[in-house]
């Protein structure tokens, strides 16, 4: 009787592929059943859209800004917004999660291509965070499609961009051929 393990091995020397997709798509199963879950939204992801509006705010000072932050929202006299749910980089962190967690390479890697996989995503919404309240101040017109269009487009591209260096790091492929 074989066991698990290796018959996972088998079916993933057959199927590589096939089985990072559907480990992802568990993960990512799992994340949305946490991601919505009402008491986790209070207990966790509430202060994380209230540390992002914190680190946020004080960036957005040093540029010479006054402004303040109560809970998820950055205040000035010139412009105020709110971090919500979506707009915590959670879900392109899921992702990211899920297919360096998925990938076959070992567990030194995998943890560093987490940490800073995730440090990344987060250090760009502050930045996204930042260039938003800016956008709103300087050409709110431009708000909405920064806040829609660029931004999304941007965080996916820099997902799957860290993505794909990172497996090239493990694989230990040049980037150039």
């Amino acid at each position: 009787m074989e066991t698990k393990k290796s018959l996972l091995n088998r079916w993933r020397a057959k199927q590589p592929f096939l089985v990072i997709v559907v480990l992802m798509a568990i993960q990512i199963i799992i994340f949305y059943f946490i991601y919505y879950n009402p008491y986790l939204q209070d207990k966790l992801f509430a202060p994380l859209m209230n540390l992002y509006a914190s680190l946020s705010s004080r960036v957005i000072n040093l540029f010479g800004f006054n402004s303040v932050y109560y809970k998820d929202t950055i205040y000035s006299m010139q412009f105020s917004v709110g971090i919500r749910k979506g707009c915590d980089a959670l879900e392109p962190m899921a992702l990211l999660f899920a297919g360096i967690f998925a990938f076959p390479a070992t567990f030194r890697q995998k943890l560093i291509g987490i940490f800073l996989g995730l440090s990344f995503l987060f250090l760009l919404n502050i930045i996204r965070i930042v260039s938003l309240f800016l956008t709103g101040i300087y050409y709110p017109k431009l708000f909405e499609a920064m806040h829609m269009d660029v931004w999304q487009i941007i965080f996916i591209l820099m997902g799957i961009g860290f993505l794909f260096f990172w497996i090239r790091w493990t694989t230990k492929k040049p980037l150039v051929a």
